[in-house]
């Protein structure tokens, strides 16, 4: 005789819930860890990118504050008595060499306090020199293109020497590491190690996002050097406010070149020369960036007939916002 056992009708409802959320899981998102053991790690960042990078390793098992909030300048930014009380709790502190961290490093280290590591996710990486600005008057140049000037460019478009002088100097080199999916490959490694050093129960866990997020970015590497492959050589360049994109424009054999004027927009005169410059040299594209006012932008754009790109270096979903801004821009340059 067989004995049948009903289970009650709100068990069997959950063990459907469960079965489906399973079913349902998207592929390539982190893994997630039980709810009793989410937000293992309190982690501290500088920008919201590196947000990004955090919780595509550690899932569930990290909670993330960013010091620089969204629409803020990292080159000058000044965190609130709030946010250093706040960093008492935090496991790790991971930089990436932005300005702000160079006045305010030794007090964010005291704030953290013993139990606090600090974790510099670009060391190991060679900083560019900082990319051509077109009106570099501590170097002379007036404007005018020619063979001499080309001279001082290496094959990938960055000038030979950093540019000095500026509003917002990066001593040491461009600090906009994360715009490369390549240079984040190796910022992921180091955000793993700091990870599985600060909780190694979940040392599986992170390795396998890790991985996973490796692949993508290979991917996504992948799929822009394809949007490029059949741009001219000689209509690869853009134009920009501030220089943020140099690691981008480097990998994807592009050129930058950022028309600030000591941090600020050029005046009229330096806009009539920008103008007759970008027609000379045929710019079809013209990144703008909400840190940034954007008339010099659309002024230069109207006059020239290029396309204005919206690209935010700083977005905070950052494999969706570098496929967009490579997207829009390789469309512009394959027209």
């Amino acid at each position: 005789m067989t004995i049948r056992f009903a289970l009650p009708k709100a068990i069997t409802q959950l063990f459907a819930l469960l079965s489906l959320s399973c079913l349902l899981a998207a592929p390539g998102s982190p893994a997630v860890a039980p709810a009793s053991a989410a937000a293992a790690v309190q982690v501290a960042v500088s920008i919201l990118p590196q947000k990004y990078f955090v919780q595509r390793i550690a899932g569930d098992l990290a909670e993330v504050t960013v010091m620089v909030p969204p629409g803020a300048d990292p080159h000058t930014y000044e965190p609130k008595p709030s946010q250093m009380r706040g960093l008492a709790g935090a496991k790790l502190y991971m930089t990436i060499g932005v300005p702000f961290e160079k006045a305010w490093l030794e007090r964010i280290t005291a704030a953290g306090g013993k139990d606090m590591t600090m974790v510099r996710l670009e060391k190991g990486i060679d900083l560019l020199p900082q990319d051509e600005h077109f009106l570099d008057e501590d170097h002379g140049h007036d404007g005018d293109h020619d063979a001499d000037h080309d001279a001082d460019h290496d094959k990938d478009g960055h000038h030979a020497e950093a540019a000095e002088g500026h509003h917002h100097d990066h001593d040491g080199g461009d600090p906009h590491i994360w715009l490369s999916p390549a240079l984040v490959k190796m910022m992921a490694g180091s955000i793993k190690a700091a990870l599985v050093k600060a909780d190694p129960a979940h040392a599986p866990l992170y390795r396998a996002n890790h991985d996973a997020f490796v692949r993508e970015l290979d991917e996504l590497d992948l799929h822009i050097n394809g949007l490029f492959e059949n741009v001219p050589e000689n209509r690869r360049r853009f134009m920009v406010f501030h220089p943020a994109w140099s690691y981008f424009a480097h990998n994807y054999n592009l050129r930058e070149i950022a028309i600030e004027v000591e941090g600020r927009e050029p005046g009229p005169k330096q806009l009539t020369r920008i103008v007759e410059f970008a027609k000379k040299e045929g710019i079809e594209a013209i990144f703008v960036q909400p840190q940034f006012s954007k008339r010099g932008a659309e002024t230069i754009a109207r006059n020239v007939g290029a396309t204005l790109i919206e690209a935010d270096p700083l977005a905070g979903d950052w494999a969706a916002n570098i496929r967009r801004v490579a997207e829009a821009m390789a469309k512009t340059l394959n027209k």
